[in-house]
Order: C-alpha cells, then sequence, then structure tokens
C-alpha cells in the first residue's frame, strides 16, 4: 500500500473535480490501484460512504481490498489519537468517524493520508491536516496520487 485514503478523497473527486460520468478513467484508474493494493482506505471510510446520495457507494463497495479491516494496533492507535488531539471527531456526527483511522493507517503503514480536508484555522478543532503535520505523515490531494502513479487521460 502507498496512499491512504479519508472519505473526502473520494467524495470531493466523485461530486465536483472527476465526476464519473466525464472522467471515467480516473474511476479505472483507482480501481485498478486498489485491485493491485496501492490505495487503501479503513473500513470506517466505507461506513461514511453509506450516507451518500449518490453512487459513489455502489462504485467504493465492489473495490477489491480498498477497505481495511481494523486491527488491534490500528484501533489502540485511533484511540491514542483521539486522546490526543480533542476535537478531531464530533461526537454524534456521521462526517468525522472515520478521520482518526484514516491518519491510524497510514501512520501504521508509513504511508501518506490522501485528503481534501485544509488546515483548520488555529482555534478551531483539528482536522485531518493538522492531525497529519502533528505527527509528521504526509497529506496529498488525489491528483498528487495519480500524478505520482503515471495516470494521463
Amino acid at each position: 500500500m502507498r496512499w491512504c485514503f479519508d472519505t473526502s478523497a473520494l467524495i470531493e473527486p466523485w461530486v465536483r473535480l472527476y465526476p464519473p460520468d466525464l472522467f471515467e478513467p480516473v474511476w479505472g484508474k483507482l480501481a485498478a490501484l486498489a485491485g493491485e493494493g496501492v490505495i487503501c482506505a479503513p473500513v470506517e471510510v466505507r461506513i461514511e460512504l453509506a450516507d451518500q446520495k449518490d453512487n459513489l457507494f455502489q462504485w467504493a463497495k465492489n473495490l477489491n481490498g480498498f477497505f481495511l479491516d481494523p486491527t488491534r494496533d490500528l484501533l489502540a492507535l485511533a484511540a491514542q489519537i483521539v486522546n490526543d488531539h480533542p476535537g478531531l471527531i464530533k461526537p454524534n456526527s456521521p462526517k468525522s468517524g472515520a478521520d482518526p483511522f484514516v491518519i491510524a493507517q497510514a501512520e501504521l503503514q508509513g504511508v501518506p493520508v490522501v485528503t481534501y480536508e485544509t488546515m483548520a484555522k488555529v482555534a478551531a478543532a483539528p482536522r485531518i491536516p493538522n492531525v497529519c503535520a502533528a505527527r509528521g505523515i504526509s497529506y496529498v490531494s488525489l491528483t498528487d496520487v495519480l500524478r505520482a502513479e503515471g495516470f494521463r487521460l
């Protein structure tokens, strides 16, 4: 595995940047990368995608090997991340539940997080980029992944 995906790294491109009706080769490349074990996401991302009101969840749930089940190490590190970075997850919100798992998976594997989140302001609750920066984890966009993996339209 070379890249760990956050939910936003799928939603933002699917909805706004590379909609599949116009950019099907992007989504074909991602499916191929998932099948090769190059990209992944913790299963919590799949849970967040289930709330989508479009076909993204249908596409993603069929990716072979993309969604990784939690391990003891992942669960322990995700708990540590939540404790070390208060406000990262918002209780009773379906939108931030995967964040500590994404960060933990990337940290355990030594790979960048793929996200479209941006840094939170100083007084605001931390977001994925803030936590990644604090923990020495790189974070990139889908465009960076596609370039690094040699994708061309």
